[in-house]
């Protein structure tokens, strides 16, 4: 009993020993950082830009004696106009003066402006003298990862004149763009973008191309009268079709042919058949629908934008008729006569177009998720290189990464020049530029 008594109280002993010794390290540890504090101290411990954002982090390389911002700043970002807070250690009071040049130095206060377009040399001054120099910049991404690089890749002579309409489709490895013009129907096929061939269409009167969709290897369209034709692939020679005689074809999607009559979208059957019936919003102008299709997921989808007041709307028809607004007017996204319409990588897109004014547009607004929501995306317009330009024909290869421009409207009048996109981002990658053989 006697060695069990010694036993508690040595093991009681020692745990107070390790308390004890346990408390004064922390409380010699916390008397350290104290007075390291209070010693001047010349280096700076953080930068803070409030104007570039709270959550853009500064690094501070006191081995390098090198500031600057961890994850550069998107392109674009003006940098020559920044008030940053720099702080030091603790209660030190540092003396800071700045330098463009190495020869005239200013003097840094609280929201003092600052040029940081170029890296500028700060100086830090502790209360004792102690000095010491920093390099500061704020990097920004010198090249535009986000944007598309376009080039001028050819002309198509034939396309010199107004079109009145035109479609852009893609049929196995070939391109297809069919157009009516005051004096001729036609179509210009391509395989590689570059070379076009002209083939004849042959047709009973003035065909509507925007309304030229096809299932299979049959191709379906409306003449001016209204009057539904079609033809085959191979020979592009359009006779009456006969099996839909009413309403106004869109687009075809779950290999039907899908019109809006009167108060409601329908879909038939390529022998006539009514498959389904959806009352058509009684709010909406059919006069002002730019219809088109695009991959949704797993599936497809049939879309339409459509004027609602000054703005646009996005609307969209899945395979069974059902039919839901996406994106409504409150959105903002604008409404643009003429626009070129386009899916790529995932993405919808609407580029160029003639806005409410009757100018011609050079922006380009995209949606990331099917079109829900629309941002107006400036990396990818068509700026200075191709200008402000309307009604286009489209191709987008994935195979490529490519997107092609056809023709359109300008406004000086209409363009028979072939523009080429791609992302500058996909323009880096090695193994890309190998696909294509450089």
């Amino acid at each position: 009993m006697k060695h069990l008594v010694y036993s508690i109280d040595m093991k009681l002993r020692n745990l107070l020993l390790y308390i004890i010794a346990f408390s004064w390290a922390a409380i010699s540890t916390g008397c350290k950082d104290k007075d390291d504090d209070e010693t001047p101290n010349p280096r700076i411990r953080r930068v803070i830009i409030p104007a570039i954002g709270n959550d853009v982090v500064f690094v501070i390389n006191d081995v390098e004696a090198k500031i600057y911002n961890y994850d550069s700043l998107e392109y674009g970002t003006r940098v020559d106009s920044l008030a940053p807070n720099i702080y030091g250690y603790g209660a030190n009071e540092l003396k800071i003066n700045f330098t463009y040049d190495g020869t005239n130095f200013i003097e840094y206060k609280n929201k003092v402006v600052m040029d940081l377009t170029n890296p500028i040399t700060v100086y830090s001054t502790a209360s004792d003298g102690q000095q010491k120099s920093y390099t500061m910049e704020v990097r920004v991404h010198k090249y535009d990862v986000d944007a598309f690089e376009w080039r001028n890749v050819g002309t198509i002579a034939s396309i010199g004149e107004t079109i009145e309409s035109h479609k852009s489709m893609t049929y196995k490895d070939t391109m297809l763009y069919f157009i009516q013009s005051s004096s001729k129907c036609a179509v210009m096929t391509s395989t590689d973008g570059k070379i076009w061939i002209e083939k004849p269409v042959v047709a009973p009167e003035k065909l509507l191309f925007s309304s030229l969709c096809n299932i299979g290897d049959s191709i379906y369209v409306q003449g001016e009268s209204g009057a539904y034709y079609a033809a085959n692939m191979n020979g592009f020679t359009f006779s009456a079709y006969n099996a839909i005689s009413n309403g106004r074809l869109l687009y075809s999607l779950n290999s039907l042919l899908w019109v809006i009559d009167g108060n409601s979208i329908n879909a038939y059957t390529t022998n006539g058949t009514l498959k389904s019936t959806t009352a058509f919003p009684a709010e909406l102008s059919s006069d002002t629908i730019r219809p088109f299709t695009s991959q949704s997921g797993y599936t497809s989808l049939g879309y339409l934008y459509v004027k609602k007041g000054d703005n646009a709307e996005i609307w969209a028809t899945d395979r069974y008729g059902n039919i839901e607004c996406l994106t409504n007017a409150s959105s903002n996204l604008p409404y643009l006569d003429k626009a070129i319409i386009f899916s790529y990588d995932k993405a919808l897109g609407i580029i160029g177009g003639i806005d409410k004014n009757g100018k011609y547009s050079s922006e380009c607004f995209l949606s990331d998720n099917n079109g829900l929501s629309w941002n107006n995306d400036w990396h990818k317009d068509l700026g200075e290189v191709v200008g402000t330009i309307a009604d286009a024909g489209i191709f987008v290869t994935s195979n490529k990464g490519e997107m092609l421009l056809l023709g359109g409207q300008t406004e000086n009048g209409a363009s028979n020049v072939i523009w080429s996109a791609r992302l500058k981002q996909i323009l880096q990658r090695e193994d890309f530029l190998n696909s294509l053989g450089k």
